[in-house]
């Protein structure tokens, strides 16, 4: 019995992760369609950002490369933590991911608008890597964040506290510090492909 229902739970958790991973993907082609019916003072500030992206790693300075793409995932995951803090806000936690696709596809969007053909291979090797490691944490995220969401939600609706509450609170920040360690991981990533392709692009 208790073997069925630990794989029941596993079952469920992997399914969860795989409709996250679905909405991720959503909002990266709802981003790229986007780009198609923004008007035309938009794009252009776009475009400045592209060539801002560019000229900080053809300038090779590696710390704001970093920097900036450990505080741009930061943001996505510590939206997740402070939701799972809500006991009603499972619904906003599961639309970070849309949020951070959407931007992602966007920018993807622009830098095959404006590279043409190259613009695949500066994504598949500038931008694809990075992304896929901060999207796998930031699901575990947004994972952890409705299970801690739906706790708070139990408590409320049976009108007693949890007295584990403490313990789980300090694995859910246990959690994220490591989470925060993988989107630091994957800014690293960022600036290693940095170092080997821009060169080449």
């Amino acid at each position: 019995m208790q073997e069925n229902r630990t794989s029941g739970a596993a079952e469920n958790k992997n399914g969860f992760f795989i409709f996250l991973a679905a909405v991720s993907l959503a909002g990266v082609l709802l981003g790229t369609l986007s780009y198609c019916y923004m008007d035309s003072g938009f794009l252009e500030r776009i475009s400045s950002l592209e060539e801002n992206f560019f000229d900080a790693r053809r300038s090779a300075d590696y710390a704001v490369i970093l920097m900036r793409s450990l505080c741009s995932s930061t943001l996505f995951l510590g939206a997740a933590f402070i939701l799972g803090f809500s006991a009603v806000g499972q619904p906003l936690a599961v639309a970070v991911p849309i949020v951070r696709g959407i931007g992602l596809g966007a920018a993807m969007a622009q830098i095959y608008s404006a590279n043409g053909t190259s613009g695949i291979l500066t994504c598949a090797l500038l931008l694809i890597p990075s992304a896929l490691i901060s999207t796998f944490a930031l699901i575990r995220g947004v994972m952890l964040s409705v299970e801690m969401s739906d706790r708070l939600l139990s408590d409320v609706l049976s009108d007693r506290s949890q007295e584990d509450m403490l313990e789980n609170t300090k694995v859910y920040g246990a959690s994220f510090i490591a989470l925060e360690a993988v989107m630091a991981v994957s800014a690293a990533i960022d600036c290693l492909c940095t170092v080997m392709f821009i060169d080449r692009i």
